[in-house]
């Protein structure tokens, strides 16, 4: 057996109150610690120009702006009609409650 299993562990006391303070005895401030700081600089490299090969050409920069601003109306005028048909679902519905509630 070692000798700390053979000690039984102590039962931890707790106290109800704080302890009651004396006077207290003030402790005289620390000296101060300087610390060095070390700064690092980065070097940054310019950013290199992408192959000609891979960028395309203005008429098919428009032609593709075009393209997506077709497919983006598309899209608004399906959001429209969804919304209109909800309304209209919703309509008959809202009136009920409002007359019920009229009368």
């Amino acid at each position: 057996m070692t000798a700390s299993a053979a000690t039984a562990p102590k039962a931890r006391k707790t106290r109800s109150r704080k302890p009651r303070t004396t006077a207290a005895v003030k402790a005289a401030p620390k000296a101060a610690v300087k610390k060095t700081v070390v700064k690092k600089t980065v070097v940054k490299s310019a950013p290199k120009r992408p192959s000609t090969a891979k960028l395309i050409s203005f008429s098919r920069y428009v032609q593709d702006a075009k393209q997506r601003w077709a497919i983006h109306e598309y899209e608004i005028n399906a959001l429209v009609q969804d919304l209109v048909k909800g309304f209209n679902i919703v309509q008959p519905q809202v009136q009920r409650l409002a007359n019920q509630f009229k009368n």
